[in-house]
């Protein structure tokens, strides 16, 4: 069965690079481009996924998966960071903001499948 997957990020490189990784892995990708339009996708859409950049305009994304957390029909959504932040600490306020995981870029689309795998194991 296809997982449905909202990837939200305003670098529209990353789109083109994990769209298609992600869509390889066998799923579906939705995609916006700030952190209001992930939200409202996220509300209309019901992901079983969503990736989420750190540093966006608008809505930061620590801040939309405290919100997205906030919501009943989204609290157990996984939400996972894909983002240049890298440290201890970000990683850390990522895991606190309620996401499973993080990822670095640049992506590596072999370890950007893996982890989605098994985040639906």
């Amino acid at each position: 069965m296809p997982k449905k997957i909202l990837l939200v990020d305003d670098d529209p490189s990353v789109h083109l690079l994990a769209t298609p990784v992600l869509i390889k892995a066998g799923h579906s990708v939705i995609s916006a481009k700030n952190g209001e339009q992930g939200l409202q996708m996220a509300l209309n859409e019901r992901p079983d996924l969503i990736i989420l950049d750190v540093i966006m305009p608008g809505i930061k994304g620590r801040d939309l998966c405290a919100k997205i957390k906030s919501y009943e029909v989204l609290k157990k959504t996984p939400v996972m960071f894909l983002t240049a932040k890298e440290s201890d600490e970000d990683i850390r306020t990522e895991l606190d903001a309620g996401a499973v995981t993080h990822l670095t870029k640049p992506i590596d689309s072999v370890q950007l499948a893996s982890i989605v795998k098994g985040i639906f194991r």
